[in-house]
């Protein structure tokens, strides 16, 4: 029961001390009566830190695997339906003629959430749920936080001016499944 941020994703994990090598990721974790109990994920290592090692825990594994199985992907994820640009520099915001450093919407997908609430091309993505956006990581963090058909406020900077615009968020669904 520890939370670990993972590639931008903060997850809950089981802790082991079982060795865990390189390569070993997506391999299984046993308890002492050869039940699967999770599937490894992360290692911890460092200097003084020797043998801890993370795992999903399988009741969460399962439930994604059934997803994929079933529907071909994860269901009840939320989304926006935009694409971003995340502009760390004061030369990348000279560039896209923005502002401020931050997170920008670069298109705004025909027919999404996005495009319902409102939001357009070049609109900046302040705070999410009143929770300030400084990357696209953050976006997607605080997005993850909620599932599809949720409302969340958006903090946008549109021609100078900050709106509050709230987003009812659609099923992420990714285009191979669509295209089916």
């Amino acid at each position: 029961d520890r939370e670990l941020a993972i590639d931008g994703k903060t997850m809950t994990l089981l802790q082991t001390d079982a060795s865990i090598n390189p390569g070993n990721s997506g391999g299984g974790l046993f308890n002492g009566d050869g039940q699967l109990i999770g599937i490894v994920v992360a290692k911890s290592s460092g200097v003084g830190v020797e043998g801890l090692g993370f795992a999903i825990p399988i009741d969460n594994a399962m439930t994604v695997a059934s997803d994929l199985i079933e529907n071909g992907y994860v269901t009840g994820r939320g989304e926006l339906g935009v694409s971003v640009i995340d502009i760390q520099d004061a030369r990348t915001a000279f560039y896209y003629r923005v502002p401020n450093n931050g997170v920008y919407i670069a298109s705004v997908t025909q027919g999404s959430a996005a495009e319902r609430a409102g939001l357009k091309i070049g609109d900046g993505i302040i705070a999410v749920n009143g929770t300030e956006i400084s990357s696209a990581d953050a976006l997607s963090a605080q997005l993850a936080l909620n599932k599809a058909g949720d409302t969340v406020e958006l903090k946008i900077l549109r021609d100078g001016a900050t709106l509050n615009i709230p987003v009812t968020l659609q099923e992420k669904v990714p285009e191979s499944v669509r295209q089916q």
